[in-house]
């Protein structure tokens, strides 16, 4: 699928320009909720649990298009 570069504000991926998948009609996404799992060595045997984050695109002609963070989804 083709994708666009956008730029990320906020978040866990601050100041990233990343590719964004767009639509059939050429359009990114007006909203997007990343991932966020890692490993680190620890004491801890089970892995924490994946984290949703919330980024929702800025209404404006920005080359390349920005994704705003909002904050974790909750879920």
């Amino acid at each position: 699928m083709p994708a666009l570069e956008a730029w990320f504000l906020g978040g866990p991926v601050d100041g990233r320009v990343a590719f964004v998948e767009i639509d059939d009609a050429g359009s990114l996404p007006p909203a997007l909720v990343l991932l966020q799992s890692g490993a680190y060595i620890g004491s801890d045997i089970q892995p924490a649990s994946t984290v949703e984050h919330h980024y929702v695109r800025e209404n404006s002609e920005a080359d390349p298009p920005i994704y705003l963070y909002v904050g974790p989804t909750g879920g």
